[in-house]
């Protein structure tokens, strides 16, 4: 039983680890530092995957879908729908 506990306890801190990691490789990232950043989410992803995945996530979380590619998103909009301009283009029913 207290194996298990030391088991579990030890897990927590690797997992603790690789979640401050991943957060100062994600500042380091947006720091514009990005061997850094490389450095620290690949040890990071080392030392407990699951908890890298999760920062990420929440960190993802945080932004809007397409947040990063808007600008884009509404070019193509425009390229592939026509512009709808109110009133034009009704029939007039008798």
């Amino acid at each position: 039983m207290v194996d298990r506990e030391l088991s579990t306890n030890a897990g927590s801190d690797q997992a603790s680890e690789a979640r401050r990691l991943a957060e100062r490789g994600l500042h380091e990232q947006a720091a514009k530092n990005t061997e850094e950043a490389d450095r620290l989410l690949a040890q990071a992803q080392e030392i407990d995957p699951d908890a890298v995945a999760d920062v990420l996530r929440e960190h993802d979380a945080g932004r809007a879908p397409d947040a990063r590619l808007q600008d884009l998103a509404d070019q193509d909009v425009e390229k592939v729908l026509p512009r709808i301009t109110p009133g034009a283009g009704r029939s007039q029913c008798p």
